[in-house]
């Protein structure tokens, strides 16, 4: 008789092996990390790329990093532009597509079409959403049957918390959402985010939390750390949580300003499109007014933008540490660069 796959570790059992959100996905694309030790710009096309499809919010989070960007963020795209952008990616290389903030994705009128389009490239698709309006008038279950992952961001345990922190009453049709998307399992791999503040970090609901998320079918729950509030940050030791359902690596590896002073080549992997159809490097120095998009897809294709010498330029400012240390703040791709510099200090390459 098989292990239950949500029960905690045992024996010694990774407590990570399940995580969909880790370091060791880097592994599944061996070309990528070996482009990212050779020397000079990584050409290639990113493993995947976030896209937002609109700046539009019904939900007004205390800790959003996007409400500034999307106030300046119109939205610019259309079917014609969203199909020249998957054809660019489908060809360069690329594999993903997270469709996900700075608004709600599921707000737009070009969801979920997008999402079937990028299906028709050969393109894999992820969402993250906050769950609120999955199931607004015209959407239901089978628009989500494109997607091969999906993230709602619950963020509370109760609902005062839930109001008191996102601003609208939705906990409780947030978790009946999740319930009704479990039923596109095993094919949807369905998880929940959870941003850590100290608001919300109380052990025993975080606990209560888990059961109820895995009792609904979910098969994770990402907890991370709230970024760029600091008035904002939970000191708890939350590690009595961590098994095969909750993953609390972010907590450590997004956790880190300054790129954790390594230069960073792991932009590479990802990039950002907004709803105002502007790429840039990172999803993290697109808020900073001082920090140029690479470019505008309404005037010029991906590859274009990719290859192009904005890109360059930003890419030898962030082969600079003292450019990482000034300007970055806690980041996902962090955790990659560490890596790359583990693996580069290694003098004994050609054994295992």
């Amino acid at each position: 008789m098989g292990r239950d796959p949500a029960a905690p570790a045992e024996r010694g059992e990774a407590a990570e092996e399940l995580a969909e959100v880790g370091l060791a996905k880097l592994l599944l694309f061996p070309a990528k990390l070996a482009a990212l030790q050779a020397p000079g710009p990584d050409p290639g096309f990113p493993v995947s790329v976030e896209l937002s499809l609109t700046s539009q919010c019904r939900q007004d989070c205390v800790w959003c990093s996007d409400r500034n960007l999307r106030s300046r963020s119109p939205d610019r795209l259309d079917t014609a532009l969203l199909n020249r952008l998957f054809e660019d990616l489908a060809r360069g290389g690329a594999q993903g597509v997270t469709i996900e903030g700075g608004g709600e994705p599921t707000l737009s009128p070009l969801f979920p079409a997008a999402a079937r389009a990028a299906r028709a490239k050969g393109l894999a698709v992820g969402l993250i959403t906050n769950g609120l309006d999955i199931f607004r008038p015209g959407l239901d279950l089978a628009d989500y049957r494109d997607f091969e992952w999906i993230r709602v961001s619950l963020d509370a345990a109760d609902p005062s918390t839930y109001k008191a922190l996102k601003g609208t009453d939705g906990f409780a049709e947030v978790l009946a959402n999740l319930e009704r998307l479990a039923a596109l399992k095993p094919a949807l791999t369905l998880g929940a985010g959870y941003v850590l503040t100290n608001r919300n970090d109380r052990p025993e609901d975080l606990a209560r939390l888990a059961e109820t998320l895995r009792g609904l079918g979910l098969d994770y729950l990402h907890i991370r750390p709230v970024v760029d509030h600091p008035d904002l940050a939970s000191r708890r030791d939350l590690g009595f949580l961590r098994n095969s359902f909750v993953n609390l690596a972010a907590l450590a590896d997004n956790a880190a300003s300054g790129n954790a002073g390594l230069p960073c080549r792991a932009h590479s992997l990802s990039s950002v499109v907004g709803a105002d159809g502007l790429v840039w490097l990172c999803g993290r120095l697109n808020a900073a007014p001082r920090v140029r998009p690479l470019g505008d897809l309404t005037r010029a294709g991906f590859a274009e933008i990719w290859a192009g010498e904005e890109r360059r330029r930003q890419a030898d400012l962030a082969a600079s540490a003292d450019f990482c240390r000034a300007n970055c703040p806690p980041c996902r791709l962090t955790k990659y660069n560490r890596l790359l510099r583990r693996l580069a200090r290694l003098k004994t390459r050609h054994f295992i």
